[in-house]
């Protein structure tokens, strides 16, 4: 009954704040779609709000040990390498100064990244200003990547800031892994990430659009796309149909999608389930 009560909250929202979708697709929406492709959406978003929380908590214990030990040296590498085993996913853990100087870092193949100034990250400066966790943010690291990193402020025994420790993950392989259990049997029917403000791909099951956005030549011929990622930019929650390709880019498929927020104060990021029609 509990599970029927949120699918019934999540068409509900839906619902109500898409009236204007009906025009595009009178024949889809949450009046239409079966419960069970619903059921994927939310199961997946607890699914990476769950994962997503798991980072924050072991970010804040290892704030916790670091407040103990320092942000330098073994005792503080031993907490870094403790967080990168965290998840396969992850890609290196540092802590941080209070003057944005990286002072520690695992695994030790990015020690190179040791006595750089990521205060020029606007995430970072923002976390050493306010002394504020910092959520999760999708960036363009120094290691020479792109992926999603999260910092957390470090305080001492007496309650001084000295820094943070961070933890960065590979998006593609985060979201590939947490949302397999929840993916549609069928490679035209998929659950992906995307920013919210450019569309920015974060993960697909077609790997060729990954880091692709809403100005990529691949989606300027499909006007219907552009237009669901300008509505997915201002709208939390939302749904509407659109023509691209399929799978195996062979053909022009019609397809309709429902979206949700993923809960950040970082990026903000669409959960999006698209269906076949």
């Amino acid at each position: 009954m509990k599970q029927m009560g949120f699918l019934l909250i999540l068409m509900i929202i839906l619902g109500t704040t898409c009236t204007a979708c009906a025009s595009e697709g009178a024949n889809f929406g949450p009046q239409t779609t079966s419960g069970e492709p619903l059921w994927r959406l939310l199961s997946a978003s607890d699914a990476v709000n769950s994962n997503l929380s798991k980072i924050e908590t072991a970010l804040a214990d290892a704030s916790l040990v670091l407040s103990e030990t320092g942000i330098d040296g073994p005792a503080a590498q031993a907490v870094l390498s403790n967080l990168t085993m965290l998840d396969t996913a992850v890609i290196d853990c540092i802590t941080i100064d209070a003057n944005g100087i990286v002072r520690e870092v695992e695994p030790m193949s990015f020690e190179s990244v040791k006595g750089t100034n990521l205060k020029l990250q606007k995430h970072v400066n923002d976390t050493i200003n306010t002394k504020l966790y910092s959520g999760f943010h999708f960036i363009k690291a120094v290691e020479g990547l792109y992926a999603i990193d999260s910092e957390m402020p470090v305080f001492d025994k007496n309650g001084t800031f000295m820094g943070t420790v961070s933890l960065m993950f590979n998006n593609s392989q985060f979201f590939g892994r947490v949302l397999a259990p929840f993916q549609p049997s069928s490679g035209n029917s998929k659950i992906w990430v995307s920013k919210a403000d450019d569309g920015t791909i974060l993960y697909e099951t077609d790997p060729t659009q990954i880091l692709l956005n809403k100005s990529s030549s691949m989606y300027l011929d499909y006007p219907e796309l552009l237009k669901l990622f300008n509505r997915m930019s201002i709208e939390r929650t939302g749904y509407g149909t659109y023509e691209f390709l399929d799978q195996s880019h062979g053909e022009t498929i019609k397809k309709g999608c429902y979206w949700t927020t993923i809960p950040n104060e970082g990026t903000e990021m669409r959960l999006v389930l698209t269906l076949e029609l």
